[in-house]
């Protein structure tokens, strides 16, 4: 009985022991990961601190967290994080997550709700991975997002997500995502006029959604985003796209550091600042572009709106528009591009169904480029381009 004894003593302490050990491993592992995410926020120029870290195993609750930016500490209540383990490269998170945020500014309460980020990575520092030089997660959602002044919803988001597919060596990462449905009211505006125009079109309350896609490589900066529809229902869809190289992990801070500056310098600097932001869109490249417009009775209303005013048809207001189309772009002196803007918005009043300006160069064009020859002479900037504008495609 002794032996039985001193066997289930040495095996309590030894488990004992090994749930110390454990825990105390875990613990370091909480706390380096604390430490990493502060460091990565501060890179991005945010000072990420708060007032207790309540450790358990591989989970952690940070209370009275506070957001710094420009100066300006702000609360954001708790954050949960669970799931944090070492990983060869850094650390990884299964979920962080913020249960509620308000915050009051100009008047207006911003509240949002159910904000999780899932497999979120912190990479170590000089860590060469594609897509890790930023805050990395695979999976974002918003429950709900309203923005409030005096007591009066004026803006909602509900489900809000965003995905995203890691790279694979020096591959690219993918995204995808977008909001399930928003509400605004635009007759919260001010001007009594812009308020009665909304009214009399019915756009006083609109409500909609949002879809997006896209990829970027970190190492060419190369952002392509195929797939930007913003939809407000009972008008139309704008749908956007783009493909663009030298958004680099370096081009980015570079902005942000100029952009910084430029807010916190006076008056005299912004000029100088100017030319300095001005220098860095210089090392992006435009590889295409579309912006394509679907209606869905906005231009239908807008006709009738102005048939109203005048005491004619809207058949009338259709085309006294396409008679001043051409002297309208006549101001431009670019006679190819005014041309080509004048035949399709002409068909698109006659059947507007949808409208799409596209840029499809041969090669990359530079932002420089693009802006001395937009100053020296549009037309030159069409054939540059390969610009094209187009109705009901």
């Amino acid at each position: 009985m002794q032996i039985v004894a001193t066997e289930m003593t040495t095996l309590a302490l030894g488990a004992a022991l090994a749930v110390t050990t454990f825990s105390g491993a875990f613990a370091q592992d909480v706390d380096a990961a604390l430490a990493r995410m502060k460091a990565l926020m501060e890179a991005q120029g945010v000072v990420l601190d708060w007032s207790e870290a309540d450790v358990s195993g591989s989970n952690a609750t940070l209370t009275g967290v506070t957001v710094t930016s420009e100066g300006t500490a702000e609360p954001i209540g708790d954050i949960e994080l669970t799931g944090i383990a070492d990983d060869e490269n850094g650390y990884r998170v299964g979920r962080i997550s913020m249960p509620t945020y308000s915050a009051t500014e100009a008047g207006g309460t911003l509240t949002l709700t159910d904000l999780v980020m899932d497999e979120v990575f912190l990479p170590n520092e000089g860590v060469d991975i594609a897509g890790a030089e930023i805050f990395f997660y695979e999976r974002a959602a918003l429950g709900s997002a309203t923005l409030e002044t005096e007591g009066r919803e004026i803006f909602s988001l509900a489900n809000l997500n965003v995905e995203i597919s890691p790279p694979e060596g020096d591959g690219e990462l993918a995204f995808t995502g977008g909001a399930d449905a928003f509400t605004a009211d635009l007759s919260a505006t001010e001007d009594p006029k812009q308020s009665e125009v909304l009214s009399r079109l019915g756009y006083d309350q609109v409500s909609g959604r949002m879809d997006f896609a896209g990829s970027w490589a970190a190492g060419d900066g190369r952002l392509k985003l195929s797939q930007y529809d913003f939809v407000v229902d009972d008008a139309g869809t704008l749908g956007i796209s783009f493909d663009v190289s030298g958004y680099t992990p370096d081009f980015i801070k570079a902005l942000r550091e100029t952009s910084e500056r430029m807010a916190a310098s006076s008056e005299a600097e912004q000029s100088r600042h100017g030319l300095a932001m001005l220098g860095l869109m210089q090392q992006l490249n435009l590889h295409g572009l579309e912006i394509k417009f679907d209606d869905a009775s906005l231009t239908t209303k807008v006709l009738e709106y102005a048939a109203q005013d005048q005491g004619v048809s809207a058949a009338d207001v259709a085309s006294q528009t396409k008679a001043v189309l051409p002297f309208m772009m006549a101001g431009i002196n670019a006679p190819q591009l005014s041309q080509m803007v004048t035949g399709a918005l002409s068909q698109f009043i006659d059947n507007p169904q949808s409208l799409t300006i596209r840029a499809a160069p041969e090669n990359p064009v530079p932002f420089s480029m693009l802006l001395a020859a937009g100053m020296a002479s549009p037309d030159a900037l069409v054939q540059q381009l390969n610009l094209s504008v187009t109705a009901n495609d």
